[in-house]
């Protein structure tokens, strides 16, 4: 029983993933234009960049930001207590360019409580969020733009895009390059089909402010405020969509501790996000988020017996014996099903690169051994320290930041 759980979920999930994105694709982007649309209204857009200790790559970041194709829109830099030349730096940015106002929060309270600063002192109706490292596509306001001022968009309150990977080359930087691909965006892809998404992308998001003052905005004491904010927005009933075609360029951890402090944020989040959010579950209204919450929950079981079962086939195995055919024969299957799933995944995300993704089709081979064991543990360490920081360390204080690590080819 144990077994067949541990090899059917992720085969089972692999194919509801797989069909989802191949749904999506063909009903919404088998057409789809590659010219930007031609918008009914271009409504003012308030960029907010939440930042802290970015100075060595603002200018980058927002510089090309004061390129973008679309006619009415700022950008609100919100310095989160910074202690380097931050200040320095987007001050200048703001004297040389009308469209760059700075907000300086004299001390370091968190991602979430800058956003929603920035939020107060926006003057668009329209706020995209935007990681201070990452470079926004040029086109990508007007395809995120579109989902709020199309016919029947009333109900819209939040539009997330697609990340891509700036560094591709060390192993880790091409294992993400698939993985944004094969995981990140087929799951988006086959939650939009279902109907209500996981999560917003917390590197390129687009709200509809009237929607986050409604839900109460972001939560100030969570480690992960795309997670919440998108639980919140979905539980008022405001849409989610996902826009493949809003692209946005970050970089990804190339060291592997890096990358395991930035899983056990993601996972610590997600866990926090299930405890302040049980209630779904006996709420009428929010039924539909139901099979959301049980998916999670279920990941995280299937982490935990993974490890344990990890264990035993390391420490009890020679003794009690292990079923070694069994073994085998599931991690051909799963190796197998990964493969498939990657190049379904880069069939379609190819035509939104000009990179050539086939070549990264080879180190699929790595995601299974390297990612499932990886975010395995990452998720058996961050449970219990989840639960500590809902119940007792967190309760009432800020969730704060530290400047990532951008690897070794940033």
């Amino acid at each position: 029983m144990l077994h067949s759980f541990l090899f059917l979920y992720p085969f089972v999930m692999s194919i509801v993933w797989m069909v989802g994105g191949c749904v999506y694709a063909w009903r919404r982007e088998r057409h789809a234009c590659h010219e930007p649309p031609d918008l009914p209204e271009t409504p003012l857009v308030s960029i907010l960049v939440p930042c802290h200790n970015e100075g060595d790559v603002l200018e980058d970041t927002i510089g090309k930001m004061l390129h973008l194709d679309y006619p009415a829109y700022e950008i609100v830099a919100l310095n989160d207590g910074s202690t380097d030349d931050t200040r320095a730096v987007l001050e200048r940015m703001a004297e040389q360019d009308a469209r760059v106002r700075v907000v300086n929060l004299p001390v370091q309270r968190g991602k979430a409580h800058a956003l929603n600063a920035g939020l107060v002192v926006s003057r668009g109706e329209i706020l995209v969020t935007v990681d201070a490292d990452a470079v926004l596509a040029k086109d990508a306001l007007r395809y995120l733009v579109w989902h709020f001022v199309s016919p029947g968009s009333e109900r819209v309150g939040a539009v997330t895009g697609n990340p891509r990977i700036r560094n591709r080359g060390t192993l880790l930087g091409k294992i993400q390059v698939l993985e944004y691909a094969s995981i990140i965006g087929l799951i988006k892809r086959t939650q939009r089909v279902l109907g209500k998404l996981m999560t917003v992308s917390g590197v390129i998001a687009a709200f509809r402010k009237r929607a986050l003052v409604d839900c109460g905005m972001w939560d100030e004491d969570l480690v992960t405020d795309d997670i919440a904010v998108s639980w919140k927005l979905e539980r008022r009933a405001w849409d989610i969509r996902y826009e493949p075609r809003a692209l946005c360029f970050m970089w990804a951890p190339e060291r592997l501790a890096s990358l395991i402090r930035q899983r056990a944020r993601w996972a610590q989040g997600g866990v926090e996000v299930l405890i302040r959010n049980a209630s779904v579950l006996w709420t009428w209204k929010n039924r539909r988020m139901i099979p959301l919450y049980i998916e999670e929950v279920l990941s995280i079981i299937w982490s935990y017996l993974w490890v344990l079962n990890l264990v035993w086939i390391v420490l009890l195995g020679v003794v009690h014996g292990v079923p070694w055919t069994f073994v085998a024969e599931a991690g051909t299957w799963l190796g197998l099903t990964s493969l498939v799933q990657t190049s379904v995944a880069l069939w379609i995300e190819q035509r939104y690169e000009h990179d050539p993704l086939w070549r990264y089709d080879f180190y699929a081979i790595w995601y299974p051994a390297a990612y499932w064991m990886i975010g395995a543990f990452v998720v058996v360490w961050s449970v219990p320290k989840a639960c500590w920081s809902m119940w007792a360390a967190r309760r009432g204080r800020y969730a704060t930041w530290q400047s990532p690590d951008r690897g070794v080819s940033a």
